[in-house]
C-alpha cells in the first residue's frame, strides 16, 4: 500500500506524461496551422536537435528555429489567397511516453499520418504521408520542452497511386540543414524504427 509520499509523486509522475502527451499534440496542431513560431518555442532553450526525415538535420535551438521558420514555413510569409487549397493535416497516434526516474527526462514514440495538399510539378496535388516519431523531452521551470526530435517518414505517396506503387514522390532536403538526416528509411527499405523502451513484460 503506498503511503502519502508515494502517492504523491505517483500523482507528479501521471500529471508529467499528460503534460508531454499535450507538448505533442500542441506541435500538431501549431503544424497544422503553419504557426512556426509557436513550434518552435516548444523547444528547449538547450535542444539538441530536430531530424525529420528527407529535411536534414538540424542542430541547437538556432537550428530548429531555421528549419521551421526560415525552410519549412519560408519566413512564415502570409499565405497568398490564391493557395487556400494546402493544407497540412497532421494526425499522431498510439503515443507511448516514459519517463526518467529524475522526473526531469523522458522520451514517447508516436505513430503519424499526414493528410496534405501542395504543388509538384506546378500541380495542385494530395497526399498520404506515414512515419513514426522518437522524440526527447525535458523539464525546464516547470514546464516540459522538446529536447530531441526524430521523425522518420515510412512512405509520402500521392493518393492517387498509394504507398504499393509510388511510396516515396520525392525528396525534400531543406536548404541550410546542419547535417544529413539520420533517420529516414522509407519503405520498402524493411527498416523498423528502433523503440526507445524495452518490452514491458519481458524486459527485451
Amino acid at each position: 500500500m503506498m503511503n502519502l509520499q508515494d502517492l504523491e509523486k505517483q500523482v507528479i509522475r501521471m500529471e508529467d506524461i499528460q503534460e508531454i502527451e499535450n507538448l505533442q499534440r500542441r506541435y500538431g496542431y501549431y503544424f497544422d496551422t503553419r504557426n512556426f513560431q509557436a513550434v518552435v518555442d516548444l523547444f528547449s532553450d538547450s535542444a539538441d536537435f530536430a531530424d525529420l526525415e528527407s529535411f536534414g538535420l538540424f542542430r541547437g535551438k538556432e537550428g530548429i528555429r531555421r528549419l521551421y521558420w526560415d525552410d519549412i514555413g519560408r519566413g512564415s510569409r502570409p499565405r497568398d489567397p490564391s493557395e487556400s487549397w494546402i493544407s497540412t493535416v497532421v494526425i499522431q497516434i498510439g503515443g507511448v511516453v516514459n519517463l526518467d526516474p529524475s522526473g526531469v527526462a523522458a522520451k514517447g514514440r508516436w505513430q503519424t499520418w499526414l493528410a496534405e495538399t501542395f504543388l509538384y510539378g506546378g500541380v495542385p496535388r494530395q497526399y498520404w504521408v506515414h512515419g513514426y516519431y522518437e522524440n526527447e523531452y525535458v523539464k525546464e521551470r516547470g514546464k516540459w520542452f522538446f529536447k530531441k526530435l526524430f521523425w522518420n517518414v515510412t512512405f509520402f505517396t500521392m493518393f492517387e497511386t498509394g504507398w504499393l506503387t509510388q511510396p516515396l514522390v520525392g525528396l525534400l532536403p531543406m536548404a541550410n540543414p546542419d547535417g544529413p538526416p539520420t533517420a529516414f528509411y522509407p519503405y520498402p527499405s524493411g527498416y523498423k524504427f528502433p523503440y526507445h523502451y524495452n518490452h514491458p513484460i519481458t524486459g527485451e
